[in-house]
């Protein structure tokens, strides 16, 4: 029977039925909560470009952490984050007040003829003390508590420092705690040179990266297999290849391509409800347009006009490019050209393919540039050529 529901999920941090190619940084987060306080899988940073897969991580993290009894906060770092982790945190039926200064207790002394009286302040709670708290409950029944931030590289440097201090203190004291912040490489550069943040650097590095395509192609094969519209032969390998071995890309090909065969075959039986050639080569179609108005296009509004003039500089050959080329299409020295080349790298826009050569990480990227040159050189003031 020929199921009713696609079971690939091309959204935002959406856990798809068969997760492929992490088994690495699941199991190092799993030996973690199960070797105690102090494993390096407790304190982790999770980085890749975007759609390779950080918050579908997170949620699976969640879901291990979870089966094993923790609480799991997880948040977005945007301002205000410690605020609401604070709030997230709040004890029920207590009075508190709540600071992300260390606490203090203030006693005023008054003095009346009767004799001498005395008002305590509320007792303020730093993130830490709420943590600890909570924790106070957790560990009773064998429990802990996982906080997951996603985003991280967009984290303000207080609400860091908040949650760093918290860190530090807890695992000092053996707590049952564990931290993973995810998000782009500039994450890395930016909170690992801050002397505040000794303890990121602590935390053990997991670089997210592309999936080998004979996963890809077993995965697909079984997910299509279990609904009952088989992908074997050439629609498979169109499906494996389209993907570039990419996760996002790997839902949007399975969906799009699903979602043609079963319109087509909803009152088909036997071998007609297969994929063909044709449902697949328009599957991937209807997903290189998609993967290009949710992580081409917000990913290129996040670099610089010069970024953007370096990419479009490259997206002129048809595989890596020479970076003294392309410092000559920029009309600037390789030297100025550099500067650029090394802020794409560090954000994994970009790879090094050998000595003074590069080429695009993001697939399809190239191909995006040029379909859309034109209007992005105009929103750079830049000529057409």
């Amino acid at each position: 029977m020929v199921a009713k529901m696609n079971p690939f999920k091309p959204s935002a941090g959406h856990v798809p039925p068969v997760l492929i190619g992490r088994d690495m940084v699941l199991a190092d987060f799993e030996e973690g909560l199960d070797n105690g306080s102090g494993a390096p899988g407790r304190l982790m940073r999770v980085t890749g470009a975007r759609g390779i897969g950080k918050t579908v991580i997170l949620a699976e993290f969640k879901r291990m952490a979870e089966q094993r009894g923790w609480q799991v906060i997880s948040e977005t770092a945007s301002a205000g984050m410690a605020r609401r982790l604070l709030d997230r945190l709040r004890p029920k039926q207590r009075s508190f007040s709540f600071s992300f200064e260390p606490s203090v207790s203030v006693m005023n002394v008054g003095g009346s003829l009767g004799g001498i009286h005395y008002e305590k302040t509320q007792l303020p709670l730093t993130l830490r003390e709420a943590m600890g708290l909570r924790l106070d409950e957790l560990e009773k029944h064998g429990g802990g508590l996982l906080v997951t931030i996603d985003e991280a590289q967009a984290a303000e440097r207080s609400d860091m420092v908040a949650i760093a201090t918290a860190s530090q203190h807890l695992t000092s004291e053996d707590r049952n705690i564990a931290f993973v912040f995810a998000g782009l490489p500039s994450m890395s550069s930016k909170w690992l040179n801050d002397d505040v943040m000794t303890f990121l650097r602590r935390a053990q590095p997991e670089r997210l990266g592309d999936v080998p395509l004979t996963a890809v192609s077993q995965a697909l094969a079984d997910t299509f297999d279990s609904t009952g519209i088989p992908l074997v032969g050439e629609p498979l390998r169109i499906a494996t290849h389209a993907t570039a071995g990419y996760p996002f890309m790997i839902q949007l090909v399975g969906y799009h391509i699903w979602h043609r065969a079963r319109r087509r075959t909803a009152n088909m039986k036997g071998d007609a409800v297969a994929v063909t050639v044709e449902d697949a080569e328009l599957g991937v179609a209807d997903a290189l347009s998609r993967l290009g108005d949710t992580v081409h296009g917000p990913e290129l509004d996040g670099l610089s006009p010069i970024d953007k003039t370096y990419l479009l500089a490259m997206a002129q050959d048809d595989g890596p490019s020479s970076t003294s080329v392309i410092a000559e299409r920029m009309g600037k020295d390789v030297k100025y050209a550099g500067i650029y080349r090394m802020r794409l790298l560090e954000a994994q826009v970009i790879e090094e393919k050998g000595y003074g050569k590069v080429d695009f990480a993001i697939p399809y990227l190239r191909e995006y540039l040029r379909e859309h040159a034109a209007y992005i050189r105009m929103t750079l003031g830049l000529p057409d050529d």
